[in-house]
């Protein structure tokens, strides 16, 4: 006689290797949404400093007469040559990117004693990344523009 079916014990063995196979799968996908946040927000911050000195450089170059970002003059730039802020606050990053009303919906910004602090979706303190360490934004941490060195930064364990 010949066999044309799977026996229960040959199902429950597939089945039994599926499992395993899923459950050594499923922690790696854990991460993905978190590394996402993470990655965008470092190529954010990575576009907004190379813009940073592309300004700089035009306004040395120009000698302080020129017009930069969206529409902005020398007349938005410090003695140093740096955007004296990014943008509205909201929205973030309009003075200094084309495209940043992609960005109004997650990245927060406001100003404090000079400088200016903004959080992106991972350092977003309720929908942020986890705590992972330093050199990546997490939901303790922010970005901080200091006009005056004309420097966007992380910052480790940001407050408020």
């Amino acid at each position: 006689m010949i066999k044309k079916a799977f026996t229960l014990i040959e199902l429950i063995f597939v089945m039994v290797v599926i499992g395993i196979l899923a459950a050594m799968a499923l922690p790696k996908f854990r991460g993905l949404s978190s590394n996402a946040k993470i990655s965008s927000e470092l190529a954010t911050a990575s576009t907004i400093q190379s813009a940073l000195e592309d300004i700089h450089s035009d306004w040395i170059v120009s000698e302080g007469s020129l017009q930069w970002g969206n529409n902005r003059t020398s007349g938005d730039l410090n003695a140093n040559g740096y955007p004296k802020k990014l943008g509205g606050c909201p929205p973030a990053f309009n003075w200094i990117l084309k495209n940043s009303s992609t960005l109004e919906r997650v990245w927060q910004c406001q100003a404090q004693e000079g400088i200016f602090i903004y959080r992106g979706p991972a350092s977003n303190p309720q929908k942020g990344a986890p705590e992972n360490g330093k050199g990546k934004p997490d939901k303790n941490d922010c970005w901080i523009y200091e006009p005056n060195k004309g420097l966007f930064r992380l910052s480790e364990g940001c407050t408020g």
